[in-house]
């Protein structure tokens, strides 16, 4: 019987990861804002909150941890008709997806959400947030944007972080309104700025954190455009890890912090140095490598015998030439018409020797025919005396052939005699 084929499949807890993976990749789960009503609440002693957001034909697990609950205004609890932000992600032991909140607020309070989410959906259905259309960043900038307030942590941060991992980048800076109705247009009005300043290499756009009305200039359409047409990469670190803005989602790249986004603009000097230092070892050893491989090769070459005796290489090309002209000569159409002459010569005298053979041969057998046929002839004998007797034109073997009174002809050498039978005896 044939041994079964091993069947491999998936692990559990791979499989699991992988799906995990899909739900991390997809940009749009990692900012949702849920309108659900809230049951099976239970405010564990660590002061995580565990709850299902429901309505009236679904359901999702979620779970608000301490750093999250804290900043809320209000105990939830069965019943509660609210707006949660948060991601929805994979918890692998549990083998289930579940909303991780970030923030809630009572319904009543959720107008701002509610055109939140509005224009993320539009946008998105507009691909203002795909992937194929994000710039690459420059590996090497040598002139960073700064979009942000003049004053503050925020620009301090940014200018320590870049200025000591890199010396050979320069910062300019576009003082920028970041919170308040008229900051829309600052923004606007810098990120074309900084597009005309040709020796902008990158644009971070960035601000701390703050409650949604204070984010909300990064929630703006004309913003979201501007950073959609930036012919410049943008980095968008606006808030704190938590919190996504439009801005977020349209930018080239979204930084969870401002701090991240100096981190991530720039490399440190002292990671490009050991890298520097690892190539060079690597080029250095592939040049020792090239060197010793191109000595032995001249050392071949000085052993050759193209280097000791170059006439005796010149010789021997002359005498292949020399062989090669005489076989092009032999292949030379008139070489071989002169061939083809000289054996229809020879094939002509041979032709004539058999034709005189052959006439000879048959001159000498039309003697012999006619020596043989003379001495078959019956006449012959008659030139030796002899004579034959005819009757009725047959000639006479017996005296039986005749009649008495029959009239016989007896031819002689030189004649015929008629005689009428008298007798027979």
């Amino acid at each position: 019987m044939p041994e079964e084929l091993e069947l491999k499949g998936f692990s559990v807890t791979l499989l699991t990861r992988k799906i995990k993976e899909m739900f991390d990749d997809n940009l749009f789960l990692k900012s949702v804002l849920v309108e659900g009503e809230i049951s099976n609440f239970k405010l564990n002693s660590s002061g995580h909150m565990y709850f299902t957001l429901k309505d009236e034909n679904a359901q999702i697990p979620a779970v608000m941890f301490r750093s999250a609950s804290q900043s809320l205004t209000f105990m939830p609890k069965d019943g509660d008709k609210v707006y949660v932000k948060g991601s929805v992600e994979v918890y692998e032991q549990g083998g289930k997806y579940q909303l991780y909140c970030y923030s809630m607020k009572e319904k009543g309070i959720g107008d701002l959400y509610q055109k939140y989410e509005a224009l993320k959906k539009k946008l998105d259905s507009l691909g203002f947030f795909k992937k194929e259309t994000k710039k690459p960043l420059p590996r090497f900038p040598k002139n960073i944007a700064l979009l942000t307030s003049k004053t503050g942590a925020v620009i301090e941060d940014l200018k320590s972080i870049i200025l000591k991992r890199s010396r050979f980048s320069d910062l300019t800076l576009y003082p920028t309104k970041v919170q308040g109705d008229d900051a829309k247009y600052s923004i606007i009005d810098n990120i074309k700025k900084a597009n005309e300043n040709p020796d902008i290499d990158v644009i971070i756009l960035a601000r701390g954190g703050g409650s949604i009305e204070d984010l909300w200039p990064f929630n703006e359409e004309e913003v979201a455009i501007a950073i959609h047409n930036s012919l410049k990469p943008i980095i968008s670190a606006v808030g704190h890890e938590t919190d996504f803005t439009i801005s977020d989602f349209t930018a080239d790249l979204r930084a969870a912090t401002p701090s991240d986004a100096a981190l991530i603009v720039v490399r440190d000097s002292v990671d490009l140095k050991n890298e520097l230092d690892s190539f060079t070892l690597r080029l250095n050893k592939s040049f020792y490598n090239e060197l010793k491989n191109l000595t032995q090769k001249l050392e071949h070459l000085s052993g050759s015998q193209v280097l000791k005796n170059p006439l005796k290489i010149l010789n021997d090309k002359k005498q292949s030439l020399d062989n090669l002209k005489d076989r092009l000569d032999l292949l030379s159409p008139k070489a071989k018409l002169s061939k083809e002459k000289e054996s229809l010569d020879k094939i002509k005298i041979k032709l004539d020797s058999l034709y005189r053979e052959i006439i000879n041969r048959s001159k000498h057998n039309h003697i012999l025919l006619n020596e043989k046929l003379g001495l078959l002839n019956p006449l012959s004998i008659l030139d030796k005396g002899y004579s034959i007797t005819y009757h009725n034109d047959k000639s006479i073997k017996s005296s039986k052939d005749i009649e008495i009174n029959d009239i016989i002809k007896t031819r002689l050498k030189d004649g015929i005699i008629i005689s009428k039978v008298e007798s027979k005896e």
